[in-house]
């Protein structure tokens, strides 16, 4: 290294050794591509689906799964079998009247004959009271198929599903569905599929439209898009490595698509500008993009550590979705980072002046950004009491609804696409009777021998307790496994799966209901089932929440100290980036709770937000937060420390830096916003959460709020108590001469 990059960041001499070693990196980037190819295709990645739950009701899913799984009878393929529900419904015929029956016998007739059915009932059979709505207009049946042909012991659901969709075409004035959670799901897994695709060339193509906007140039808009592409597919060859020792869920593929797209534009489209500005500027190719690297690539870097340190935090929650998400993030921020780093300078060292190839100059000129945001932050810092005040008033306005937020799993039809065909079918089901029906609570007994008469009593005596309670229904299926040590209960809700009413439910089993029934017996016993698996959830996240909350915010007040040795700064953004969090909060209610504006989403509200987002969106939005904040700051410190004007900094670091944080800042919000409009209401409200982040944080937060507080208080933005001297000092001081850039290239 010459002495003339002596004084630099690492991350100077990171790029300057790659910026003149070009064809090594690009070599090495070849390969490690290839290998993530083959990694991608040959070994492949192991997933697993985080079904067992977490809690009382993990522990006994786990155990019926242990249990169960060891029943010699349950390995035998012509023993396994499937069971499903079918609704009969006809709003203006009673189901006692003869057409009724008729049209019900006929269609359980139809299914009998079917080769996969081995038993069809209906209420007609059982003359069970559960299985007869209460208005007198809707009646249940169950089939129950199998496929003993099959080795594997696999059922084709098909033929049945068809047979259904006939009976149903056929009975005129009739709705006829199968009610099944696992056909909707299996349904919901082909929406996503197709949610995503389209998703990904939505978000491919908005990028590329705002690069070529912000560069005015084609060559330049692809890099930052290539650069992307390239890191999302390493990240996931190496996320396939990591599966073979911890295997992920699988929508980490997603959540790497996801921040790569975000992430992998955003610090390209940084570096990119820099080095477009250096040009401009004089500086020769070599030392323009060592000074890039030195000033934003160390930006660049410390705003992704911040993101990893984020996401890190959402390990905390020791919840396995949780953790495969945040380590895929991870890696494609990492793999992103160093390709900014090494593969960007090598790539600028190549292209040199050619980036600016392919301009259009019918998009205008480049100055148009700088000269706006100019205007509106001398506008804000000439009046800072006023607007700082409006804009905190307004942010924690939005935030108020945030305390009003019902967390819960959106498991109900309201929740569900129009275009699953099963939606009708439980819609029927919820109209009539309980979606509970079909996703009981499960009562779960373990002993050494659940065949005594006393353990057998205190069951009998469960069944007709809850039997009597008008917070359950029937019928109780009770099933064994062979070696008599578990017994487990199915429990169905009066209410339906995601409201109150079963959650109510579900406390009243475990708190009196079952403890009363084995008191002083020697078992342990659960009470599982997807209900009691979303209390159990949403109690694990608020019990992580301190965990994480304090890991991310302890770690970014750090991060920031040392970045910029002052006290001040890391307090100030803390802060902002709280009421940022907190105003998407209130919106996340407002739209899916309160149903303002849901519709143009093509949804309904469902009075619930999911519970797995606000904690999974604070570990993203902290860190993405930090982006644009630490890229403006690095810029008006850059400014700052050549002649410690801090207004004239602040003004000069906004207008440096307007262009690419609007460019970056729409890419963000278009990618995240195309999550929005994906069918799935969980991914609408994630999608939706995070593009409303990072419009507030890059229109509010950086043009009202950070100049205003910042003309406030003057030099002592800067402040570092002495005690706090012995900081490493991690901004270089440039000591080449420092060109003054040419208006509106940066």
């Amino acid at each position: 290294m010459s002495s003339a990059n002596t004084g630099l960041s690492f991350t100077a001499r990171l790029a300057h050794w790659s910026a003149v070693h070009r064809w090594i990196i690009l070599l090495a980037t070849v390969i490690v591509i290839v290998l993530a190819v083959f990694s991608i295709i040959a070994v492949g990645t192991e997933t697993r689906d985080d079904d067992s739950g977490v809690g009382e009701s993990g522990k006994g899913s786990a155990l019926l799964n242990e249990r169960f799984a060891a029943d010699p009878s349950a390995t035998q393929p012509a023993r396994r079998t499937r069971r499903e529900g079918v609704i009969f419904s006809n709003p203006s015929l009673d189901a006692n009247d003869p057409r009724f029956v008729e049209t019900v016998e006929s269609a359980m007739q139809s299914f009998r004959d079917l080769p996969q059915v081995i038993a069809a009932v209906s209420y007609f059979d059982t003359q069970d009271a559960s299985m007869f709505a209460d208005d007198g207009n809707a009646i249940l049946a169950s089939v129950t198929l199998q496929n003993p042909e099959d080795p594997a012991g696999r059922i084709d659901i098909e033929p049945f599903v068809d047979t259904v969709r006939q009976a149903s075409n056929q009975a005129v004035g009739f709705e006829i569905g199968v009610v099944s959670f696992r056909i909707l799901d299996d349904e919901l897994d082909e929406i996503l599929t197709e949610d995503f695709n389209r998703i990904l060339i939505y978000s491919l193509v908005i990028g590329l439209v705002i690069l070529v906007l912000a560069f005015r140039a084609l060559v330049a808009a692809v890099i930052p898009l290539a650069m992307a592409v390239g890191s999302i597919f390493t990240a996931i060859g190496i996320a396939a490595l990591v599966s073979q020792v911890y295997p992920l869920v699988e929508l980490y593929a997603e959540m790497i698509l996801l921040m790569g797209l975000a992430v992998g534009i955003d610090y390209s489209l940084f570096i990119v500008s820099r080095f477009r500005t250096e040009r401009s500027a004089g500086r020769d190719k070599i030392e323009a993009i060592t000074v890039a690297a030195n000033t934003t690539g160390r930006a660049v870097f410390y705003a992704g550590i911040t993101v990893i340190l984020s996401l890190a935090g959402l390990m905390l929650t020791r919840d396995f979705t949780f953790i495969s998400l945040a380590a895929g993030a991870i890696i494609v921020v990492f793999v992103a980072v160093i390709a900014s780093l090494t593969l960007l300078p090598s790539l600028l060292s190549l292209l040199g002046d050619s980036v600016n190839r392919l301009r259009i100059p019918i998009l205008g000129r480049e100055s148009a950004q700088g000269s706006i945001w100019s205007t509106i932050t001398g506008w804000v810092m000439a009046r800072p009491v006023p607007m700082a005040s409006l804009t905190v008033a307004g942010l924690v306005a939005l935030t108020i609804p945030f305390f009003s937020m019902n967390l819960g799993f959106n498991a109900g039809a309201d929740a569900l696409p129009d275009a699953l065909e099963g939606k009708r079918a439980l819609e029927l089901l919820e109209d009539h009777f309980s979606s509970s029906l079909i996703v009981p609570a499960k009562v779960i007994v373990d002993a050494p021998d659940v065949n005594t008469p006393e353990i057998r009593a205190a069951l009998a005596a469960l069944i007709e307790t809850v039997g009597n309670n008008d917070a359950f229904l029937g019928p109780f299926d009770t099933a064994t496994d062979r070696a008599g040590t578990v017994t487990r209960i199915n429990v169905p809700l009066a209410g339906n799966i995601d409201d109150d009413q079963s959650e109510d439910a579900v406390r009243l089993l475990r708190e009196q209901i079952v403890p009363e029934a084995f008191a002083g017996l020697n078992v342990q016993f659960f009470v599982a089932g997807d209900t009691a698996e979303g209390i159990d959830f949403r109690d694990r996240m608020f019990s992580s929440a301190y965990y994480v909350f304090a890991f991310v915010l302890g770690l970014s007040f750090l991060l920031l100290l040392v970045m910029f040795r002052s006290i001040v700064i890391p307090i100030k953004a803390l802060v902002l980036n709280l009421l940022s969090v907190g105003a998407v909060y209130g919106v996340l209610v407002m739209v899916f709770q309160w149903g303002w504006g849901i519709s143009i989403l093509g949804s309904e509200e469902t009075g619930i937000i999911e519970t797995w987002l606000p904690l999974f969106l604070f570990g993203i939005l902290f860190g993405l937060s930090m982006d644009y904040h630490m890229l403006l700051l690095n810029r008006i410190k850059e400014e700052y420390d050549k002649h410690g004007q801090n207004e004239l900094a602040v003004a000069t670091g906004i207008r440096l830096t307007a262009g690419q944080i609007t460019s970056a800042a729409s890419v963000m919000v278009g990618v995240f916003a195309a999550f929005a409009t994906s069918r799935i209401l969980g991914l609408q409200q994630f999608g939706l959460g995070l593009a409303v982040a990072v419009l507030i944080d890059a229109t509010v937060i950086r043009v009202i709020l950070l100049p205003a507080s910042m003309k406030l208080l003057g030099r002592w933005n800067w402040y570092l108590p002495g005690w706090l001297e012995w900081l490493p000092q991690v901004t270089p001081v440039d000591k080449s001469p420092s060109p003054v850039p040419a208006p509106g290239n940066d």
